[in-house]
């Protein structure tokens, strides 16, 4: 599905109650978007027994058309709680043993040593995998970021994601054309994205550089620079 056709959209779901996360999903469910991300880092029973795969079930059944990512984003990569590699792992693993979840994004350098291998295990329990980096400082080089996507992709991922932050309209550029490079010499789709105003252009350009992905909102952003998801729809019409 990624990478194919025209880029997609996904509407992040970021909420720290069940009765939210239901609300919003089904929002979310009649919205013009092909994937919806459940940020997992936001729930706020999420370390209890359990309850991951309550809310999983929950949206498997609400989100009937549209594939679910799930993510727990470490506040190292700028997410909204602490948490150790060893749970973040078994997170991910019962995510993916559920069944429920059709992508999991797994930040990439979390652990660089043991992600390739748990990405195979997530791979052989049913899922796709998203292997992630993100900058909110800087954007890199050009030369880095190509690094790390190509990174990712000899790590084992099925997809390459790459967010930044620019500081000058340069470093935006710099994001597009290290995206469109990525999209002729990887054999993975990827993701990028430079954030914040300054890198709105980033999130709407996939059908020019090869970005696979796009995110949008429904609510609340998950991340600086998120265009509302009917806007977004209606500027992909216009360019393709």
């Amino acid at each position: 599905m990624m990478g194919e056709g025209t880029p997609k959209i996904c509407i992040p779901i970021v909420a720290e109650t069940v009765e939210e996360i239901r609300k919003k999903a089904e929002e979310i469910s009649l919205l013009p978007a092909e994937v919806v991300e459940w940020r997992a880092d936001f729930y706020e029973d999420i370390f209890v027994e359990g309850k991951l795969e309550e809310i999983l079930s929950m949206l498997r059944v609400i989100l009937k058309n549209q594939a679910l990512l799930y993510t727990f984003r470490s506040a190292d990569e700028g997410g909204h709680r602490m948490v150790e590699k060893g749970t973040y792992y078994q997170l991910n693993e019962r995510a993916a043993g559920s069944g429920l979840v059709d992508l999991i994004d797994v930040e990439a350098f979390m652990d660089e040593d043991s992600t390739a291998t748990h990405m195979r295990k997530l791979q052989e329990l049913g899922v796709h995998t998203i292997a992630s980096n993100h900058d909110f400082a800087a954007t890199p080089v050009p030369e880095e970021m190509l690094r790390r996507l190509t990174r990712m992709q000899a790590l084992g991922a099925d997809v390459a994601k790459l967010a930044v932050m620019p500081g000058c309209p340069q470093d935006v550029l710099n994001l597009l054309q290290v995206t469109l490079t990525a999209y002729e010499t990887l054999e993975i789709p990827v993701i990028t994205m430079s954030m914040g105003k300054q890198g709105v252009v980033s999130r709407i350009s996939g059908p020019l550089t090869g970005s696979a992905l796009t995110f949008a909102t429904a609510g609340e952003a998950s991340a600086p620079g998120q265009i509302p998801v009917e806007k977004m729809r209606e500027i992909l019409d216009i360019i393709l």
